[in-house]
């Protein structure tokens, strides 16, 4: 038995394989991995409407604050030129020795004087400020007797010729020539001598007299048609009012739709990026807003009423008749008196190819790592799994053929213990094994401690050494020993012992008696050797 257990314990154990449970560590692993790596691709992967809000937004951000800047900047110079203006008014009546601005009218010496005291300080104003052009409109004409003059009003205005530098030439659009010519600004080919009111958006609402404060008074006027050209233009006007609260006429400066494209390109990560400046209303009026574009590319412009409709997440969709645009349209204050409606939107078929590109981009990254883990199972099953489940199957079959094989050497070591039990006991039947049996009771503490030891297969010398006895003593013990079992020699006392261990007889033995009295001298005592 207890070499089999030997060989049982010596059989190393293979389930599971050391190699198998590190595959199956480094698969767990590398799933582990790729659904991190897939996660965060997932999360870095571009959500296009998003992203497309959270741009627009930026776009519209910088877009307002690009307005608010630029009206606030119109509205503290036209303040300027409206108070300049006024006192330059007010000192010619002055010195012409009028005392209403009515006699103006009709007095054509008095008028051109007046604008030759203006024209130096208009073009100063014009030059330090960004817009296309600059104007006063007088209340007055300089004959009123002729046909339409009742339209007809008397002024200056004057133009930038080009690229908004400090030293672009000056194109007078309105006002004397004569005078013009004296300071170097010559006319523009459109020249008129006076302004028509009757295209002068909304001037009887403008000429109303009003006590409010100069900065409560700005106005931004719809986009229309410069007269005798193809340039769209809107007005940032305000009265031109004396002390007394007289309405002298109007001042202030044009926005160019030129003008306001090269001005305001707005740096953006969009190709075709629209930026406009409407009316408020309903919908979006593109033909009266004014547009810009980006500082790169190019830019569709919309034309006529755009629809617009909420798509969802901030995001406004501007229906036209020709083109259909994505952005943000939200209604913004440009100045204490004046609101416009500011939108930002780009072509729906751009956002549309965005959508379509992030959506295959998602889908070829799924189908990448579905392939990936696909082939990773795949060569694990291969490589590892099947090799290691085909070990496994081989080493336990090895195991369960070492494992018969013990059990008949188990069953012939039997057969040899039965055989050898038998001769033994045939020796043994020379003397009287009963009463060998019948003697193991009465052997002594001491007696019982050296019968073990031979029953161990210890020696005399290592019998001695245990008990730290003398050979004296051994041998007055073994005879002892031998006459109390009816034996007569070591040799008839390990046979007895290998019949008591083969059927069983000494299993239960009693215990020895308490140990008697050993006598003085045990060197007289008969010798016994092993």
């Amino acid at each position: 038995m207890r070499l089999f257990a030997r060989h049982r314990a010596e059989m190393p154990s293979r389930a599971p394989s050391h190699r198998l449970l590190w595959a199956s560590l480094l698969l767990a692993l590398l799933l582990l991995l790729t659904f991190g790596a897939a996660l965060f691709l997932f999360i870095s992967l571009h959500n296009i409407k998003k992203d497309t809000v959270r741009s627009l937004e930026i776009q519209y951000a910088v877009f307002q604050n690009d307005m608010e800047r630029y009206f606030d900047q119109l509205a503290v110079m036209g303040i300027n030129l409206s108070e300049d203006m006024s006192d330059l008014v007010e000192q010619q009546l002055a010195a012409q020795g009028m005392t209403s601005f009515r006699q103006l009218s009709d007095a054509p010496e008095a008028l051109t004087a007046l604008q030759d005291v203006m024209l130096e300080p208009l073009c100063r104003t014009l030059r330090r400020t960004s817009c296309s052009g600059v104007f006063v409109l007088l209340d007055a004409t300089i004959n009123s007797h002729l046909a339409g003059a009742e339209q007809s009003r008397a002024g200056l205005y004057v133009q930038k010729s080009g690229a908004d530098t400090p030293t672009v030439p000056l194109l007078l659009y309105r006002g004397s020539a004569e005078v013009g010519k004296r300071y170097g600004v010559m006319p523009h080919r459109k020249w008129r001598m006076e302004f028509q009111t009757n295209q002068f958006p909304d001037y009887t609402r403008w000429m109303t007299p009003s006590d409010a404060p100069l900065y409560q008074c700005s106005a931004l006027t719809g986009r229309f048609p410069m007269p005798g050209t193809s340039e769209d233009i809107q007005f940032f006007l305000l009265p031109l009012r004396g002390a007394d609260g007289t309405m002298y006429g109007l001042c202030g400066f044009e926005i160019s739709e030129s003008y306001f494209k090269t001005k305001f390109p707005q740096p953006s990560g969009f190709a075709h990026l629209s930026c406009l400046v409407a009316p408020v209303g309903t919908g979006l009026d593109a033909d009266a807003a004014l547009s810009s574009g980006t500082t790169d590319g190019y830019y569709h412009v919309p034309r006529g009423p755009l629809v617009l409709r909420p798509m969802g997440s901030g995001l406004t969709q501007f229906t036209g008749s020709d083109c259909t645009y994505v952005g943000i349209s939200k209604n913004c204050a440009l100045n204490e008196n004046n609101a416009c409606q500011l939108a930002v939107c780009i072509p729906q078929s751009d956002y549309q190819r965005w959508v379509f590109a992030g959506s295959l981009q998602t889908i070829l990254t799924g189908l990448l790592l579905a392939f990936f883990v696909t082939i990773s199972c795949v060569t694990f099953h291969r490589r590892i799994l099947t090799p290691t489940l085909r070990q496994i199957e081989e080493e336990s079959r090895a195991f369960r053929q070492r494992m018969d094989e013990l059990q008949q050497e188990r069953q012939q070591m039997q057969n040899d213990l039965t055989r050898l039990a038998d001769a033994c006991k045939n020796d043994a039947e020379t003397f009287d094994f009963e009463h060998f049996t019948d003697g193991l009771p009465k052997l002594t503490k001491t007696e019982r401690r050296i019968f073990d030891c031979y029953a161990a297969g210890m020696r005399s010398r290592e019998i001695m050494e245990q008990l730290e006895i003398k050979d004296s003593t051994l041998r007055f013990h073994n005879r002892n020993i031998y006459t109390k079992l009816g034996i007569n020699s070591l040799k008839q006392l390990q046979q007895c012992i290998a019949v008591l261990h083969s059927d069983g007889t000494g299993t239960a033995l009693p215990e020895p008696p308490h140990e008697a009295a050993e006598p003085e001298n045990k060197e007289d005592e008969l010798p016994m050797t092993d």
